[in-house]
């Protein structure tokens, strides 16, 4: 056999008894795009922790509400602005019904510059429960506090005064809010004489019902397409909600350089 045949032989030999190792070396490592892709997936993910850790802290929420309260306030109101439902940007409303009706739990934020316009008072529905809320429906005639993403719509003025609509954008969650006559309006049992007296804020029938004093001009700034957020202990609720989507939030929150 000639010299050039007898090297090329030896070279394919080799490369033969190579190749099911290079195989098996790809089959262990992702294609280079998956590799990339989640390596900028968990970037992102980082960036979003710093972004809400920050903004947390600015607006001064550490005794209001938790920081997981928060981030998945955020979370759920980037999918909505990904999804063009959200009118007025950069406002934010969280109701935090983890927490009792003695303490202030209703807040209204400007993401965008780091403030907190508004805290207050809130009530839940009489069927919820006593100080705390502890049930939740969507059911009419429930007298249920209901939980989820809400869009706010337009005021208008009826027994209970000034008063604002809210949209449920959650279907089986909060989409009866409208049927049901949800709406955000002032209450005289929602006050701080009333919790001297009874030791709780008084309960609606539902509805997130704010201190008179309070009513109009939290009404006016959150009316017409803001985020609103109503949280509870409820695990259901996570486990059903298709808007707390960190997923899709992530690429929104990357895709708009916030």
């Amino acid at each position: 056999m000639s010299k050039p045949r007898k090297s090329l032989c030896i070279v394919l030999s080799v490369a033969f008894c190579l190749f099911p190792v290079v195989i098996s070396f790809a089959s262990l490592n992702p294609k280079p795009q998956a590799a990339y892709y989640i390596k900028r997936q968990n970037f992102t993910a980082k960036k979003f922790d710093r972004y809400a850790r920050n903004l947390y802290r600015k607006i001064g929420l550490s005794r209001l509400t938790s920081l997981e309260t928060f981030k998945t306030c955020l979370i759920g109101y980037l999918n909505l602005k990904r999804h063009g439902q959200i009118k007025k940007d950069g406002l934010l409303v969280l109701i935090d019904y983890s927490q009792p009706s003695d303490r202030e739990r209703f807040f209204v934020m400007d993401v965008k510059k780091g403030r907190l316009l508004y805290k207050s008072l809130v009530a839940h529905g009489k069927n919820s429960g006593d100080k705390f809320a502890c049930g939740f429906s969507n059911r009419p005639g429930s007298f249920k506090s209901c939980l989820g993403f809400f869009v706010t719509g337009r005021t208008y003025k009826g027994k209970h005064g000034y008063s604002l609509l809210i949209q449920g954008v959650e279907p089986g969650i909060n989409d009866n809010a409208v049927k049901r006559k949800i709406v955000i309006h002032g209450a005289d049992y929602v006050s701080r004489q009333f919790i001297k007296k009874y030791g709780r804020a008084g309960r609606s029938l539902g509805c997130p019902a704010l201190p008179q004093n309070l009513a109009a001009p939290i009404i006016r700034t959150i009316k017409d397409g803001s985020c609103l957020f109503i949280f509870g202990q409820d695990r259901c609720y996570l486990q059903k909600s298709r808007i707390i989507n960190a997923k899709g939030a992530l690429h929104y929150f990357e895709k708009a350089g916030i």
